[in-house]
């Protein structure tokens, strides 16, 4: 082979990547022919109990869609149209770590709940929705975690949950701590 065909080949084939790298970047939201979308009834299902962290007494309970493949922690609530009190969804990670989460294609605001591996309300974020022309990218809000509450913007102010509550998770009748 002709060393100046090779060359010639692995410039076009660098410059087809850069192209299509450069085309994700500029519309992210192209990025769903590359991360696959589940299907809303993908998601598995769990109820979130959420417990006074002083008293252990019972501030409210959210039915939850939960987050644990990273297409689905990628897609997120991406591009539903609502979000009803007393519903959410939960992300759930392996280990606890420092966190960083956007407003991707949202409809509405949100609290987003940092929990830390012990099961505790590390914080709670208010997020707005993207404005008119905003991709909600440069909407971030950040926070140490091991899994992320999302539910309807002031709900967790409605429901008197503050920093150091914690949390239980109960997969189909099988409760687990934090």
């Amino acid at each position: 082979m002709d060393r100046r065909r090779v060359l010639s080949g692995l410039f076009a084939l660098t410059a087809f990547v850069l192209a299509v790298l450069v085309l994700l970047s500029a519309f992210p939201s192209l990025m769903g022919l590359v991360i696959q979308e589940p299907a809303w009834d993908d998601y598995g299902n769990a109820t979130v109990t959420i417990h006074d962290g002083e008293t252990n007494r019972t501030l409210a309970t959210v039915d939850v869609r939960l987050a644990e493949s990273y297409d689905e922690k990628y897609t997120g609530l991406s591009d539903t149209e609502t979000l009803r009190n007393g519903t959410g969804m939960l992300f759930v990670y392996d280990e606890e770590n420092s966190r960083t989460y956007v407003m991707r294609e949202m409809n509405y605001p949100l609290d987003i709940v940092f929990v830390g591996a012990d099961g505790r309300i590390n914080a709670i974020r208010e997020a707005p929705a993207p404005g008119p022309n905003e991709d909600g990218n440069d909407i971030q809000r950040s926070g140490s975690a091991k899994r992320i509450l999302e539910v309807p913007r002031g709900w967790m102010r409605a429901q008197n949950v503050t920093e150091g509550d914690r949390i239980v998770v109960d997969r189909t009748g099988n409760v687990s701590g934090g």
